[in-house]
């Protein structure tokens, strides 16, 4: 991992213990089948709990896998969670909800830009943009860009 940015952190992480009982649900879901954003969305509504929160917990499995997509949002779920990771993340999300798909989430523990954390790649056929310091506002504008 990277250097942590010289600015104060803006957000909480998900506590460790948290994530790993989020992740032992997950890999429960996923033992019903391929975990595609409508399922762990439904799933999140279901239990209460962020769509965000989950996605975190995927980015520590090493046995999961998110399905991808042409356009795919990759956001680090990592130390990027204490500046904003996890808004962008259910932004991500409720722009998945508003389009009715057409473009897959995806987590890393890091995506080695942390100085300029919360970090999120939209990554498309025609190449791949960084977004740092992205907030929620930031990956609906790269969604709405990349989508068209």
């Amino acid at each position: 991992m990277g250097n942590t940015p010289n600015r104060s952190p803006t957000h909480r992480d998900v506590d460790m213990n948290r994530l790993a009982g989020l992740g032992m649900e997950v890999e429960e879901l996923a033992e019903g089948g391929p975990l595609t954003t409508d399922r762990l969305l439904r799933y999140a509504e279901e239990q209460g709990k962020p769509v965000s929160h989950y996605y975190a917990a995927i980015a520590l499995a090493t046995e999961l896998e998110l399905p991808s997509a042409p356009v795919t949002a990759v956001f680090c779920a990592g130390k990027c969670q204490s500046w904003g990771a996890l808004d962008a993340i259910d932004e991500a999300a409720a722009q998945w909800e508003k389009r009715g798909g057409g473009f897959a989430i995806g987590v890393r523990t890091c995506l080695d830009r942390c100085e300029d954390a919360a970090v999120c790649q939209i990554r498309t056929p025609a190449g791949t943009a960084t977004l740092v310091r992205v907030r929620p506002e930031d990956v609906q504008k790269a969604l709405d860009e990349a989508l068209g």
